[in-house]
């Protein structure tokens, strides 16, 4: 019996996988959204370069370890993750609030700059603001988390038509 496997999308946009010499096209809709595919189809789609950067920089994830290492993500030897690094939004939250800025600074360079856009963009739309944490984010991805949420806030002031 082939064996299946839940992929995940971990980012906040649509994910689309189209190999036309496989004949094969998936779209994850949104953050959160799963699809079961059959291992050795996963195992097909790897050997192209942009299916594998997919998994490889976090914007689609498997949760299953043992499966990780068939396919090569992992290590062999590794109990937890180790190349790919995912974070839930509890983890984004601690990332951002409550982690101190020496380990911030050592975990950020774990993650790939779309896992870092994301970490911005939690950053965004929960107001959160750390002027130093977001100096870190701005170097690696390009956003600036604290001009954007003033930004947002002047758009939401009501224009009086006086």
């Amino acid at each position: 019996m082939d064996k299946k496997v839940k992929v995940v999308n971990l980012v906040s946009s649509r994910v689309n996988i189209s190999v036309p010499e496989l004949n094969i096209r998936l779209v994850w809709e949104r953050k959160g959204a799963v699809r079961t595919l059959p291992l050795e189809k996963l195992e097909e789609l790897m050997y192209n370069p942009g299916v594998e950067a997919l998994f490889s920089q976090g914007v689609l994830g498997i949760e299953d370890m043992e499966i990780k290492k068939e396919l090569g993500l992992e290590p062999e030897d590794a109990e937890e993750p180790v190349n790919i690094i995912t974070l839930n939004d509890q983890q984004r939250k601690r990332y951002l609030t409550v982690m101190p800025l020496p380990e911030f600074k050592e975990n950020i360079k774990k993650l790939s700059v779309d896992q870092v856009r994301e970490l911005a963009q939690y950053a965004i739309e929960n107001e959160i603001m750390d002027y130093d944490k977001s100096e870190v984010i701005l170097k690696k991805a390009g956003i600036d988390i604290i001009g954007t949420i003033q930004l947002n806030k002047v758009d939401q002031v009501p224009v009086s038509d006086n």
